[in-house]
């Protein structure tokens, strides 16, 4: 294999460079807790409001954390002790109370606020009857009945960055973010209680969600790695060849023709050299298709790791786009 570059696009969230002291606030509400809920309802309900919690406190910190790195902020201060009522600034349509937003960044010396707008979490809980293992009086495991119980819960987070001088909204920003977890039990609390590290892994998707906030406003202009396959057929080696001129039209004609080969590790190879090309031309969903095909029909292993690559790129570009849009 040998390795190319392909160059991202800077972000288009601008900061100005004024703009050296950050504060950080949590402007959302929690939620109101459903009194008169029972057995399993409860306890979902219990984990909704404990995940609304933490979940925030984890947003928050994990935005804390990544401005803390940006080295074109001086100060970086969570502000937990802002009146109730100077929080009160944004109505939403564009009705925001400047003076409020003034007066916050004043008293604590701030140039802008980041703002956590909203933190939600929604959980579904599907239940279907099904089977399981379990040892019998004789040890020996037998097939019994069994309920398995499906949470899916959806996190909302959104952020928006104010500042004052030019009374403007910087950025706005939703993250959605849903998380799977399956159990299995004798009954469905059974069921419910079989579920491992679920709350470490909500915790830790909403650390995220102020981790990747921060990240967003970083630029992309960077230079990343591509491996590509350059052996292994008289066409692999000649498309090599023309790479090295540029010729990239010439190399994927080669590589097409590769799809006919008889020996599926060199399909495999074409397939894959296809996605790259793919993804040098900006058509992430071709790039995605093209790894898919190299992996699930002709069992490339390198395919598998530069699905997850392309997969993350599609999501960093829909932020980009998102940010573009704004």
């Amino acid at each position: 294999q040998r390795q190319m570059c392909i160059r991202d696009r800077p972000s288009p969230v601008h900061i100005s460079q004024k703009i050296k002291r950050i504060g950080i606030i949590n402007r959302s509400i929690k939620p109101n807790t459903e009194k008169g809920e029972t057995g399993l309802n409860k306890m979902v309900a219990a984990e909704e409001q404990w995940l609304s919690e933490k979940g925030r406190d984890a947003a928050l910190t994990g935005l804390f954390n990544e401005l803390l790195k940006d080295n074109r902020f001086q100060t970086i201060k969570l502000l937990d002790s802002v009146p109730h009522q100077l929080l009160n600034f944004d109505a939403g349509n564009n009705s925001i109370l400047w003076e409020q937003v003034e007066q916050i960044c004043d008293n604590y010396g701030v140039d802008a606020i980041f703002s956590m707008s909203f933190f939600d979490a929604e959980t579904t809980v599907s239940l279907k009857k099904t089977s399981m293992l379990e040892p019998n009086l004789m040890r020996v495991k037998v097939k019994v009945p069994a309920q398995e119980i499906t949470l899916e819960t959806l996190i909302e987070n959104g952020w928006k960055i104010y500042y004052p001088n030019n009374n403007e909204v910087i950025d706005e920003f939703v993250f959605n973010d849903q998380i799977v977890s399956k159990g299995k039990g004798s009954n469905p609390i059974d069921a419910y209680r079989s579920i491992e590290g679920r709350k470490d892994s909500l915790v830790g998707q909403s650390m995220s969600t102020g981790t990747n906030y921060g990240l967003r406003l970083l630029p992309y202009k960077n230079s990343v790695e591509r491996l590509y396959f350059a052996r292994g057929s008289n066409n692999l080696d000649l498309a090599d060849k023309l790479l090295e001129n540029g010729d990239w039209l010439g190399a994927s004609q080669l590589w097409e023709k590769e799809l006919d080969n008889s020996n599926p590790k060199i399909v495999g190879r074409a397939c894959y050299n296809l996605a790259v090309m793919n993804e040098i031309n900006g058509d992430l969903k071709k790039a995605i298709e093209w790894a898919s095909k190299s992996h699930t029909d002709y069992d490339n292993k390198e395919a598998l790791k530069y699905l997850d690559v392309l997969k993350y790129r599609t999501i960093q570009n829909q932020i980009l786009e998102q940010q573009v849009s704004r």
